[in-house]
């Protein structure tokens, strides 16, 4: 019995530490460790059609030290047709240089694809491409995009 209490005890402390370490770790790691660029927040999608700037939805973005995730609203198709699509990110960024994956959020068809984006010296512009399987060409296609971080 006098064995079994400091195990009980000792298996106690060590669940706790790594409890707290578990919960503690990423806090810490974003907030005092990470010292990259930090871009989470709103960002407008801007896409060049017939030689404009066309902004065709809204991308919000969460960074948790170099991971970063989100959720965008695409009000206008590539061909200037009214949309409420809306597609899920993951990613990292790794100096200046984001990367993205997403996904159509309700899974349907070929809706999957890469943005890699290059954040400017002023940190509210990325400019980048996006690539992607594009339906009406029935192949695969890299089109330039820039995000400009949202007032909001």
């Amino acid at each position: 019995m006098t064995t079994l209490l400091p195990g009980v005890l000792a298996t106690l402390i060590g669940s706790a530490i790594i409890f707290v370490f578990s919960w503690a770790w990423p806090i810490l790691a974003d907030r005092c460790l990470y010292r990259g660029i930090r871009v989470d927040g709103a960002w407008d999608i801007t896409e060049e059609r017939n030689g404009r700037n066309v902004t065709v939805g809204r991308l919000e973005l969460k960074q948790v030290g170099a991971r970063i995730a989100g959720n965008s609203c695409r009000r206008k198709t590539r061909d200037g047709q009214k949309s409420d699509r809306t597609f899920s990110y993951s990613g990292s960024i790794y100096g200046d240089q984001v990367t993205l994956l997403f996904e159509d959020s309700k899974g349907k068809g070929f809706d999957t694809g890469t943005y890699v984006f290059i954040v400017q010296n002023d940190a509210k512009t990325m400019v980048g491409m996006t690539t992607f399987h594009g339906r009406q060409e029935n192949r695969i296609v890299s089109e330039p995009r820039i995000l400009k971080k949202a007032v909001t």
